[in-house]
């Protein structure tokens, strides 16, 4: 992989240099906004250095002060903790407009050698991010709405019981039996993240203007699944995208 560097021990270099006071500093913010920060449900037998790395390029915010990602390890009774956030240029977390940060947290019995080594005796290594190339991040609709997906998360640690296969039909099915009755809403949206174990999916509802329709208390409609395999109709209807619209 070419998108990175790892900041090893030598951090002297730059202006923003990663200091022993930065690392207190984002695991405290880390430990503070813990259990709003969405979490993997299962144990993780191992998590890999490439698992690891290509969260921080599938997973980026779209977001221009992304400079560089993190990974806290701390320890567990059932392994290790670890947690994954985006940091700026002056080594803070991003964060969303509701100040809760991008990211994740994951339980894992153990670690790869090649993570282990690069952790050594640290709770934090930090990797410099590339800038995003122009058009690296294609969607069919404005790219709000899925940054809405993590906001719609903020509140969720735990996600649902891996389901074994989602298909077009049950997707379609759910839009119709469960629309909501309220006159704002227009279409549909799936969205569609990667997962250890398999897909990620979103399911909301959007307005005349492609915007995600929030209930009174702020939440969108709408619901979340994780299924290990999509049908080959719904694999075809995503294609290489992310998000598909439904009308």
């Amino acid at each position: 992989m070419t998108w990175f560097n790892w900041f090893g021990k030598n951090t002297d270099q730059g202006e923003h240099k990663i200091t022993s006071e930065d690392v207190r500093q984002i695991v405290s913010d880390f430990n503070k906004w813990l259990p709003r920060i969405q979490g993997i449900p299962e144990v993780l037998e191992e998590i890999t250095f490439d698992e690891a790395i290509s969260y921080f390029q599938s997973d980026r915010p779209g977001n221009a002060n992304v400079k560089k990602g993190a990974i806290i390890r701390q320890e567990h009774p059932e392994g290790q903790l670890l947690g994954q956030v985006f940091l700026d240029g002056n080594n803070r977390l991003i964060c969303r407009t509701n100040g809760t940060p991008y990211g994740r947290q994951l339980l894992a019995k153990k670690s790869d050698k090649k993570l282990t080594d690069f952790f050594g005796d640290r709770e934090l290594i930090a990797f410099e991010l590339k800038a995003q190339e122009s058009g690296g991040y294609e969607f069919p609709l404005p790219q709000n709405i899925v940054l809405e997906f993590g906001e719609w998360l903020r509140n969720v640690v735990k996600l649902p019981e891996v389901i074994p296969i989602i298909t077009y039909e049950d997707t379609i099915k759910y839009f119709i039996t469960y629309r909501p009755n309220d006159p704002r809403i227009r279409k549909g949206a799936i969205l569609r993240e990667t997962h250890p174990q398999g897909y990620h999916l979103a399911q909301v509802f959007l307005d005349k203007n492609n915007q995600v329709v929030l209930s009174s208390n702020g939440v969108a409609y709408g619901r979340q699944l994780v299924a290990r395999e999509l049908d080959d109709e719904l694999l075809e209807v995503f294609g290489n995208k992310k998000l598909i619209i439904v009308e």
